[in-house]
């Protein structure tokens, strides 16, 4: 490939600014109650004007609607669920019984304008019929929206989650959101990142950043973790770097942090500065040093070195390398990810290392992966949500599925992480493969104390998942899916025990109209508990759904 093809691949810097030849990861700085309250407001903010916007375009016609970047999709649900336990009894004296969830959402993606991103809502209305429980409400949330305030300078970046979560990783475990759980309950998540973007004339560019994150779940619950894991985080961080496209060039983060968990009232403080070299030798490598200091008090208050090296490797658009590795003293840590894609099958890998503050799923979901393979079919990401959106429907997948359980955490723990996920789309035959390998261990501060949940019952938590699924397009308008899951928890000492559920489940999907899908399903579960609460189980179901998009 010639020089001048090679200048043609590389990347823009984001909306028109300089932009670092090595990104620094932010760190926070932790805000209290008021500035976090600002955040929510600001968010809705955003929300609601992604709404209206999309509304008013449609408002003076489809073609401007078009032409205006937005596009907004509502949508209804409707299924039944027959399960021979719907309590998840150990017992012979199981609840059986029907389940009916009425589920109305909406998702609006906008791609071009000053407001860019996604926002998807279902709200799920679950009536149990035979059976004395009472009807609830679920929420399920995914948005990631970006709004540039001043051109080319000044952003917000606006991510949302409302998702079921387990609250231990050694309670019950659950193969649907709709059957009754005392292990699980509803999380929200909220982050508000404000950011400005400039130049130091020629000399530098720079990026400063706030970042403000809640967490919070609903009450309830009687796993192993005892505990919400509600928590408040701040970010401020600034970054320097030299002007992007020098061959050697460098870069300068300032940032802190500051963690806090409600329940528990323990608060994490961690500062840091570093600098960086980066060298590109060739279009497609960079690689670079960092080293500075850091203060932290995961281990009690202390300052220490911090040092590190990273790599970028970019053969073209179809395929991504990227490795990072930092010494801290609190434990080493490191990222590295691979992404490839062709013109049937995509591949993700992932591996890393570092402090989590919370549960924080980074595993490639149904969406991800199909959304990485039809990139470069579609490269608008308005009509290319609407595409993965009704490929996933038609092969009745689930977009936000991912194996692994994951948990609530009031304390801080040094994560580690492996993933792989791959999919394979053919002209009738589709198939996926993901799976995780997750370690959680406890970092002790005497003076704070060891939190409550599960890392305040073992050292370490270990949690591993796998899913295999195939589907097959029996006709144009019809297709068949397989799938076997299986997730396994286990913990250091303690007497904590161990855990393992495994699922088969098998559906058919039906195009009855260009917007309307049809579907039945059988699942079987076997859940095997050697742990604390013996809440060993088998259940049964059939379902059936209809959804209907407007």
């Amino acid at each position: 490939m010639t020089r001048a093809n090679d200048l043609r691949r590389r990347p823009s810097p984001p909306h028109g600014s300089t932009a670092p030849a090595s990104p620094a990861t932010p760190a926070a700085l932790a805000s209290r109650v008021s500035p976090l309250r600002g955040a929510c407001l600001a968010a809705l903010g955003l929300a609601a004007a992604i709404a209206h916007a999309p509304s008013a375009a449609q408002e003076s016609g489809g073609a401007a609607g078009s032409r205006s970047g937005f596009s907004v999709t509502p949508r209804v649900s409707v299924s039944e669920t027959w399960s021979d336990n719907l309590d998840l009894s150990s017992g012979s004296a199981r609840d059986r019984g029907f389940i009916t969830a009425v589920s109305p959402g909406v998702t609006i993606s906008s791609g071009r304008g000053a407001i860019r991103g996604t926002f998807d809502y279902t709200l799920d209305g679950i009536l149990y019929t035979k059976s004395d429980r009472d009807a609830r409400l679920q929420n399920q949330l995914s948005t990631r929206i970006t709004a540039e305030l001043v051109p080319s300078a000044l952003f917000v970046d606006v991510a949302g989650d409302i998702s079921q979560q387990s609250i231990s990783a050694f309670g019950q475990q659950s193969p649907d959101n709709k059957l009754d759980s005392s292990n699980r309950t509803e999380t929200r998540m909220l982050q508000v990142s404000p950011y400005w973007r400039g130049r130091l004339g020629s000399f530098a560019g720079f990026e400063l950043r706030a970042m403000g994150q809640m967490r919070d779940s609903s009450d309830g619950g009687t796993g192993a973790a005892g505990g919400s894991g509600d928590s408040k985080q701040g970010t401020l961080s600034l970054n320097l770097f030299g002007p992007v496209g020098r061959e050697l060039n460098w870069g300068l983060n300032a940032s802190t942090t500051r963690m806090h968990f409600e329940q528990t009232s323990v608060d994490y403080r961690t500062t840091s500065v570093l600098g960086s070299l980066n060298w590109t030798p060739d279009i497609d490598w960079t690689v670079g040093l960092t080293g500075g200091r850091e203060r932290s008090d995961f281990f009690g208050p202390e300052t220490t070195s911090v040092y590190g090296a990273n790599l970028r490797w970019s053969p073209g658009p179809r395929t991504k390398f990227a490795a990072e590795w930092q010494h801290h003293s609190y434990g080493d840590s490191h990222n590295i990810t691979f992404d490839h894609r062709m013109a049937q099958f995509s591949l993700r890998a992932n591996s890393s290392q570092n402090v989590s503050t919370g549960e924080t799923p980074t595993q490639a979901t149904n969406y991800q992966l199909l959304d990485l393979q039809f990139s470069s079919l579609e490269p608008d990401p308005v009509k290319r949500d609407a595409f993965v959106r009704a490929t996933l429907a038609s092969l009745g997948l689930n977009p936000n599925s991912f194996s692994g359980a994951g948990f609530l955490s009031n304390t801080a723990s040094l994560q580690r992480r492996s993933e792989v996920s791959m999919i394979w789309t053919g002209p009738r035959l589709t198939i996926t493969l993901s799976g995780n390998d997750n370690k959680n261990r406890r970092l002790i501060n005497s003076s704070l104390g060891v939190g409550s949940g599960d890392l305040a019952l073992t050292d370490r938590v270990r949690q591993r998942g796998a899913t295999v699924s195939m589907g097959y397009k029996l006709t144009p308008l019809a297709n068949a899916n397989v799938s076997y899951t299986r997730q396994n928890s286990r913990g250091d000492g303690g007497g904590v025990g161990s855990n393992d559920m495994r699922t088969l489940a098998a559906n058919a999907t039906y195009r009855l109209g260009p917007r309307t899908d049809a579907s039945f399903g059988l699942r079987q579960t076997k859940f095997d508990d050697t742990g604390l609460f013996a809440t060993s189980y088998q259940e049964h179901a059939i379902y059936a759904s209809l959804t209907q998009r407007f």
